[in-house]
């Protein structure tokens, strides 16, 4: 009972702070070189709101390979001393973060994290769907929303960062473990801004197995048995913002995300890349 207490807790909490339901690595701005995610002298908090037009394809099989729609883009960083929590709905690849700052000197960070890396699907497609049931779907297990936590090792430039993480899920979902490798670089033209990110994520056999494998209870004639080992995912990222006054920004930004043979080999996996864009305006508080 309190197993699955803890499973419904984590996943309603994954679902709000993740309400584009994106397919991969969940990341928040602390990919990017002018993060905020930094020690603070007490309370310090941040927050933007706005919204957008968005257009998508979906990876799974029997899910309309296109759609699109207006979505909420919210942020919040609230920060004390060395402890962080920071929503980012600005970046197509934002979510929530919380963590704990261990070095901060000389350019590099060690943080303790905790994220959610994968978004939830069941016969119904990704997310709490209200859609009927998927043909394709039709018989599959519930894959839970994971939350995982791990070490952060970060190293800023001038206009640039990398970063290494490592992660194990703690919510019972997949016992897996999510390794990522992200550079980012910020071209600032004028009063533009472009942001560039290029991922690489690998993924245990166990979180691969959970959300992409298929047991002998979910075959079926058109669904073979299918198990695999580790996989891997690569994304690309871009983004632009322009200040239209001291208040509004208007930004847009593109997101491909590429996977590995062993994902894309998944019977309900129809396309082995994900896209999505949008268009939108924030309110800068």
């Amino acid at each position: 009972m309190k197993h699955s207490l803890l499973n419904h807790t984590l996943f309603y909490i994954s679902l709000f702070c993740s309400c584009m339901y994106s397919t991969t690595s969940m990341a928040s701005n602390r990919y990017y070189a002018d993060n905020t995610l930094e020690p603070t002298q007490g309370f310090a908090w941040d927050w933007s709101a706005g919204g957008g037009y968005y257009i998508k394809d979906s990876y799974l099989v029997g899910v309309d390979s296109y759609a699109d729609g207006i979505e909420i883009d919210l942020s919040l960083a609230i920060s004390y001393d060395k402890f962080y929590l920071d929503f980012d709905h600005n970046q197509l690849s934002g979510g929530l973060v919380i963590g704990y700052s261990l070095v901060d000197k000389f350019d590099w960070g060690l943080d303790i994290l905790a994220t959610n890396i994968q978004a939830g699907f069941d016969e119904r497609g990704i997310g709490l769907s209200d859609n009927d049931i998927i043909d394709e779907l039709r018989g599959i297990k519930t894959r839970n929303y994971d939350f995982d936590t791990g070490l952060r090792l970060t190293r800023r430039f001038a206009n640039s960062q990398i970063s290494f993480e490592y992660l194990h899920d703690i919510s019972s979902t997949h016992n897996g473990w999510v390794i990522n490798t992200f550079f980012s670089h910020i071209l600032p033209w004028r009063n533009w801004e472009f942001r560039s990110g290029v991922g690489l994520s690998a993924y245990s056999a166990n979180f691969t197995n959970y959300y992409f494998g298929i047991d002998k209870d979910e075959a079926s004639a058109l669904r073979p048995i299918y198990k695999t080992n580790v996989s891997a995912s690569l994304i690309f990222e871009f983004h632009a913002e322009y200040p239209i006054n001291q208040d509004w920004v208007f930004l847009a930004g593109w997101l491909t995300t590429w996977f590995s043979k062993e994902i894309d080999n998944s019977p309900i996996i129809s396309q082995r890349y994900q896209h999505k864009a949008k268009v939108g305006l924030r309110y800068v508080f």
